[in-house]
């Protein structure tokens, strides 16, 4: 580098001049590629066929219906356990004391006798 009237003045070898000249090149290539694929790429693009994930209409209709189906057996049991023909025995799990077994028996059998 030498400095001439206050200018800075770089030499550049030939080597460096050449991968400067393809890098440019390159990036000229890559930016006319990207202008003229944007042109056809503007297509209008369109949602999947109703057919691939079902009705949506028709399963909520089904999901409706099972939850009515479902509310309709909570309450058969309900009306089941409100007139004694259905009653609640509790079981303990593996490892609990049998005081406690007991003990959640008996309050599930003085609230069956309340009602």
């Amino acid at each position: 580098m030498g400095h001439e009237n206050g200018n800075m003045r770089v030499q550049v070898d030939g080597y460096t001049r050449v991968c400067l000249t393809v890098i440019a090149v390159l990036l000229a290539v890559l930016i006319v590629g990207l202008w003229a694929e944007a042109v056809p790429s503007a297509r209008p693009v369109s949602a999947a066929p109703p057919d691939t994930f079902g009705d949506p209409n028709k399963q909520r209709i089904e999901l409706v219906a099972e939850m009515k189906k479902t509310n309709d057996q909570i309450a058969e049991l309900v009306a089941l356990f409100r007139s004694g023909e259905a009653k609640v025995q509790v079981s303990g799990e593996a490892g609990e004391k049998p005081a406690a077994q007991g003990a959640a028996k008996n309050v599930v059998q003085k609230r069956a006798s309340k009602e």
